[in-house]
Formats: structure tokens, sequence, C-alpha cells
């Protein structure tokens, strides 16, 4: 193009000086023109064809930029459409650009039909025309929002989706409208509720696998004392009616029976040990007070660890299914406390009120990590946060340079008491 209008230039200006100027013939200034005359028409040329170089450069820069545009638009567009998330843009005025596939079938509505439309037209939820509308806070400047919400399709059926909501900005950074992004979660959703479903059927059976255990326990322990008792006790009365009627010069067999009887006592020992041991009879005979003392006693003849009591109400008589898991959490405190405290004092709190029980026990030892809380092998503090759950208290354990403090709380009926179905679940 450039050369086309440098030689048309020539040629007009040889036929300028030759009808103007009256020079030489036309021919003679198109082929043999002055020096100044060529300089000068050489200039002009050499301009118009830069013109033409540059305005060629120009349109094949846009000629790529278009093709390059339209290409990255047929990508977006093929994206978008074919996303897996369910999308659609909403302008300023909440009105639908554009939905994509994932969004038609998600929301039961076609493309077609849902362009145009309010945005709560058209898979609505609870947040819409509220303050905390994704839509409303992106309007209100923020950068992105994403919230789990439940959606409505057409039909009525309702659809658990996470939304993120994003601006969508012009190329100045004006706000343009909104891209909504839902992802669709009904099946992470109940496949969460058939896993928690599962963990209390699994809950509910260790809570029947415990009440059990303890029933058995208990049964064990009556049948040991009152079998074995009897039947010891009975030994050492036949032994003391066969000492008193052997002859005196049978001194040999008379020692014998002394032998035998201090055996018996040491049995007998053994036999109430044992029994205590599974099911501590002050618990059914004096309540909860006076069994924790009992037991905190027993602990501190065995280690030599001060134990202090405080009480209120002095007396405490509880339910038996509630006093059994209070006190099997106890002995396990007690037991943590002789394997890992390297404590020289404990202090148990036991209070009650019309609303709840609450049991603190502290220790003056090198206080438990919160590795070790969260350790999965720990199945004494695992058994006492599921005898926790069980009774629908907490529980929490907490540990620093001074010490441990374990603390139990149980909520109470308006009566003071624990039903019992809450404590034999199964």
């Amino acid at each position: 193009m450039g050369i086309a209008l440098g030689a048309v230039f020539w040629m007009l200006e040889a036929a300028v000086h030759v009808f103007v100027f009256h020079d030489v013939g036309f021919f003679v200034q198109v082929f043999s023109p002055k020096p100044h005359e060529v300089w000068m028409r050489l200039t002009i040329v050499a301009m118009f064809i830069g013109f033409g170089i540059y305005s060629q450069w120009i349109v094949t820069a846009r000629w790529r930029a278009q093709r390059a545009a339209i290409r990255a638009n047929t990508e977006l567009t093929q994206i978008f459409d074919t996303a897996a998330d369910a999308m659609r843009v909403v302008d300023r005025d909440y009105n639908m650009l554009r939905v994509n596939e994932t969004f038609s079938a998600l929301s039961g509505i076609a493309k077609e039909d849902a362009v145009g439309k309010k945005c709560h037209e058209v898979f609505w939820g609870p947040l819409c025309h509220t303050k905390d509308c994704p839509l409303n806070r992106i309007l209100g400047n923020a950068d992105c929002v994403e919230c789990d919400s439940e959606k409505v399709r057409k039909d009525g059926v309702k659809t658990p989706c996470i939304v993120t909501a994003t601006p969508f900005r012009g190329p100045d950074g004006e706000l343009i409208g909104i891209v909504e992004d839902f992802k669709d979660i009904s099946e992470r959703k109940k496949s969460e509720q058939e896993l928690m479903q599962s963990h209390e059927r699994l809950r509910d059976l260790a809570s029947h696998l415990q009440v059990v255990r303890e029933e058995e326990r208990a049964l064990i322990a009556r049948e040991i004392h009152d079998e074995l008792g009897q039947a010891l006790t009975a030994l050492k009365m036949d032994i003391h009616w066969l000492r008193h009627r052997l002859p005196g010069e049978k001194q040999s067999l008379i020692d014998k029976t002394h032998v035998m009887s201090k055996l018996i006592d040491r049995t007998v020992q053994s036999v109430r040990r044992i029994y205590s041991e599974l099911r501590p009879g002050l618990l059914d005979d004096f309540g909860l007070s006076a069994a924790i003392e009992w037991e905190a006693g027993e602990f501190s003849k065995r280690t030599d660890i001060e134990c202090e009591i405080l009480s209120d109400p002095k007396d405490m008589i509880l339910p038996q299914g509630l006093s059994t898991a209070i006190f099997l959490i106890f002995q396990e405190t007690l037991t943590n406390i002789t394997r890992h405290a390297n404590a020289t004092q404990v202090r148990i709190i036991l209070t009650k009120n019309a609303d709840r029980l609450e049991m603190r026990v502290s220790d003056n030892g090198k206080g438990i990590k919160d590795q070790e809380i969260l350790e999965p092998k720990s199945f004494g503090i695992i058994g006492m946060r599921e005898r926790v759950h069980y009774l629908g208290g907490s529980l929490s354990i907490s540990g620093n340079s001074n010490g441990t403090t374990v603390e139990v709380i149980i909520p109470m009926d308006p009566k003071g008491d624990v039903d019992d179905k809450d404590t034999h679940r199964g």
C-alpha cells in the first residue's frame, strides 16, 4: 500500500510540474526529474512506504489480538459451560446473565429459562433477602464469600451446597456482577450422617458392654463375698473346733491348726481386697462420697501421695449407674497419677447441686501434655471420655508445669438425679 501511494504521488507530482509550471514533458518529469525533485519525491515516497508498513503492523497486531480474544473467549466459555461445579453470573440487580450446564442440571431449570430471571427466583436458599446473602456481601465490597447453604430446586428438592461468590469486574476494576459457584455436597452430607450414625451405634455398643462389664463385676464380687467368704468363715470355725478337741500331746497338730488359721485369715483379707477392687461395698452402702474417700485412702497407703477431699454435700447418694461411672473415672484418674504424674499431692473436689454434678481432681505433678491427651493409644482417657459421653456430660483435661487437672461435669435433671436410662444405654 505504501509503494502504491508513493507511485501515485510520483505521477501526480510530475503532472503538476507539467501542467502548472510548464516544465519539460510528462515522461521526462516521471523518469528524469531534476535532482532536487528526486530528493523531495523520494522523501515523500519513503514516508508513504513507512506509513504503509506501520499500518500493516497495526492491522496484523489487531488481527492477532482479535484471534487471541476469540480463542480466549471460546476457551473460557467452554470451561464455564463444562465445569464440574454449577456456576452462574449475576449482575448488580440480581439478574442472571449466564449459567452453565451443571447449574441447569443442579437447579432443575433449562439454561434459556434461567437467563434473565432474578437469582432468588431460581435455586434460592434461606440466606436470600438477608444481609448474609453472598451477593449482598460482595456488593458490600467483600472480596470473596464462601458458606454452606441449603438450596431449593425448581421441584422443591433441597440440596446442600458450598456456595462461593466472587466479584466480576470490568477492565477498569468496576464491579459488573457476581460469579456464584455451587458445589453439591449431598453425598458428603449423606456419608457424614451415616458415619455419625455408625459412630453413635459403636458408642451405644461400647456403653452396653461397659454396663454388662460392671454388672458382671458386681455379680462376681457378690459371689466372692457371699460364697467364698462364707466358706472361709466356716472353714475357720471348723479348724477352731478341731484345735480344741486335739489331745495336748499332739502339739504338732495344734501348731498346724494355728498355721492353717493364719492362712485362712490372709485369704479372707485377699477376698476382701478383691471384692473391694471389683465393686467397693461402700459405693452401694454409703454412697459416692464415702467410696471416693475410701479409695483415696487406699491410694495414699499404696503410693504415699497425700490426698485432700472436699465434698459438698458430705454424704452424696446417687443412682447406681452414675455412682459407678464417676467412681471408675476417679479410679482411672488415680491410676494415671500413679503412672505418669510424679506427684506428691492430690486434691479432690466433689460437688452436687440441682443442675449438675462436678468432680475436679488436681495433682502437683509434671503436668500432662496436649499430645498425650490426644494420643490414640491413651485408652484410659478414651474410656473416661466415653463414660462421660454416656452420661451426657463433659470431660476436660489440662496440664501445665503446676500439674494436671481433670474436671468432670454431669448435668442433673430438675430432681437432682440422672435418669438411669442415660447411664445404661445400649
